[in-house]
């Protein structure tokens, strides 16, 4: 647990200290202890994740909306696509930031992935 509440802060999961990312989602290099962040494999899970919490979250709604008021489609699409992308835009740092502390937690690095 250690290691995902420290990611989901982006924060540095060997110290806490350090930022994990150096822009939007380029995961970094500790500044505070130097630990190579980078040697954990977090490409594909996150974005998974995130689309599998923002849709469960959303398209309910979508469909509660399209039963009870039957709006046209180009509404639909002016309501939700804005929402679910600005949130799924939020949510993919914390997402990688999660699985970067869980790669940590366990001791899952590129080399160990590869094997």
């Amino acid at each position: 647990m250690t290691g995902l509440r420290r990611g989901l802060r982006l924060r540095c999961p060997h110290c806490s200290e350090g930022h994990l990312f150096s822009s939007f989602m380029k995961v970094k290099d500790c500044e505070a202890c130097g630990a190579d962040n980078t040697a954990y494999p977090c490409d594909d899970a996150p974005p998974y994740l995130t689309l599998f919490l923002v849709g469960h979250l959303f398209v309910p709604f979508v469909f509660m909306m399209d039963k009870a008021w039957s709006p046209p489609m180009w509404v639909m699409f002016a309501v939700w696509l804005p929402l679910i992308t600005a949130l799924t835009l939020a949510t993919m740092p914390f997402m990688k930031g999660a699985v970067v502390g869980l790669c940590w937690a366990n001791g899952i690095t590129r080399e160990t992935a590869r094997q």
